[in-house]
């Protein structure tokens, strides 16, 4: 019976499926703020309160630096995606060979009756 815990192996597979698209979603936002102009990201953090006694320069300062955060962020979501894809992908493999040996169990179970 070892390998064929089919229930346990879907449940691991809907976890990492979750997984995948919360991490889709943590980057698609990452990309939309990257993708922010300087202008936008100004009148965006003045509209919160932040960067309200902040220089033009200062601003396109703290704009950089966040890009840079936001670009690294953005590799590490992709590589932890990678991952991920490659964990979801060996557990539907996972899954089929746990069928097949049921399959197996059972046909043998069959012809010994």
């Amino acid at each position: 019976m070892l390998g064929t815990d089919i229930r346990g192996i879907m449940a691991e597979e809907e976890e990492v499926q979750r997984r995948q698209e919360a991490l889709q979603s943590l980057m698609s936002m990452r990309e939309r703020l990257l993708r922010e102009s300087l202008e936008a990201r100004i009148k965006r953090a003045r509209g919160t309160g932040d960067w309200t006694n902040l220089s033009p320069a200062e601003c396109a300062s703290i704009y950089k630096e966040e890009r840079v955060h936001l670009r690294a962020q953005l590799e590490r979501l992709k590589a932890e995606r990678d991952r991920t894809r490659g964990k979801l992908s060996a557990l539907k493999r996972a899954k089929v060979r746990a069928q097949r040996i049921r399959a197996a169990e059972a046909a043998s179970g069959k012809k010994r009756k």
